[in-house]
């Protein structure tokens, strides 16, 4: 760290220049003269200075880096947001550091006193379930936080994602105007995971609205979560109508168990998703399923956060719409 900001310095003595122009001069900032800017320039040129991060660092005070917050890497959904996020940042100059936590809050708190040692200017959290005590430091410390996957217009922090209470909704009363009276309802673990408790939330109020036979099952989030779910109700003779999955790696192991069941999906069991992988199209039967904007939400984070640390605009909190998409795994009842 001493050995960079001294280059710095070297380069500033031989260009006649102060280290807060060369500083300038390696941002590009635009409040250096041509002369000087192409003076410094030169002397960069016939050295053997090398700009790297701890050189920026020290010479501005910023890091330009962003860190993101995550439950998990396993599951897809995460990887097209990071994957947006980070060719977004790159674009504008700035890095991504990544963390998980596994859905545990004091993980999700360490993990993310670490990556502020890192230099972290900004962090993106999923949800708004977070550490009440830390989020007021970061306030304090005048650290933005954004949280994503989620629309919060009343919370304090602002909030970048889907209103999933209205989105919970919107799948069961799909499922019920296709003539489905008993759905069973499968959802990953919902205890610090505010995103899934709001949909299972909207769900039972529009079917008891609908007067419909619900049954939700909570289970492990993943492909093995879906098959052992759908094979425990044909061993209790529990069939269902429908059966929505608030994650298509839960509605891709229900197709893969029925399959061996020689369950026919749609014309026994409609089967529905959340969240619209990849692959959802092209699976066999192709997968209804709600699609999330998850590339677009993580672009529009990515620059909210660089707007906000750059230039001071205010993050206001914005709702990213969500669309069904209707495929070959459901049908009328």
């Amino acid at each position: 760290m001493s050995n960079a900001k001294s280059g710095i310095r070297n380069i500033a003595q031989k260009a006649g220049v102060s280290i807060a122009t060369v500083s300038r001069v390696l941002n590009d900032s635009n409040k250096v003269s041509t002369d000087t800017r192409d003076r410094v320039l030169n002397v960069l040129a016939q050295s053997d200075f090398r700009l790297n991060a701890a050189a920026k660092a020290l010479s501005t005070n910023r890091t330009k880096t962003i860190a993101a917050i995550i439950p998990t890497l396993e599951h897809s959904i995460f990887a097209v947001f990071l994957n947006a996020m980070e060719d977004q940042l790159a674009q504008v100059g700035y890095g991504l550091v990544i963390a998980t936590h596994g859905f545990d809050k004091e993980t999700e708190t360490r993990r993310c006193n670490e990556v502020l040692r890192l230099g972290a200017e900004g962090i993106i959290l999923s949800g708004a379930d977070h550490d009440a005590t830390w989020l007021n430091t970061m306030h304090a410390s005048g650290i933005p936080v954004l949280f994503t996957s989620i629309y919060k217009p009343e919370g304090f922090y602002p909030s970048y994602g889907y209103d999933n209470y209205a989105l919970g909704v919107q799948a069961i009363e799909y499922l019920a105007n296709l003539g489905h009276k008993h759905i069973k309802v499968i959802h990953g673990p919902c205890e610090y995971n505010d995103r899934m408790r709001l949909r299972v939330a909207g769900i039972q109020s529009a079917g008891n609205r609908a007067g419909l036979t619900l049954t939700l099952d909570e289970v492990e989030l993943g492909v093995a979560g879906g098959s052992k779910t759908l094979r425990n109700w044909c061993n209790n003779n529990e069939l269902p109508d429908a059966c929505l999955c608030l994650a298509d790696v839960l509605a891709l192991g229900v197709i893969f168990e029925a399959r061996k069941l020689q369950i026919d999906i749609p014309g026994q069991l409609s089967v529905m998703g959340f969240e619209d992988h990849d692959w959802a199209a092209c699976c066999t039967p192709s997968l209804t399923t709600i699609a999330l904007p998850a590339a677009e939400m993580g672009r529009a984070a990515a620059m909210a956060l660089v707007n906000k640390l750059d230039n001071n605009i205010n993050i206001e909190h914005r709702l990213f719409n969500a669309r069904l998409i209707e495929r070959e795994s459901t049908c009328s009842n």
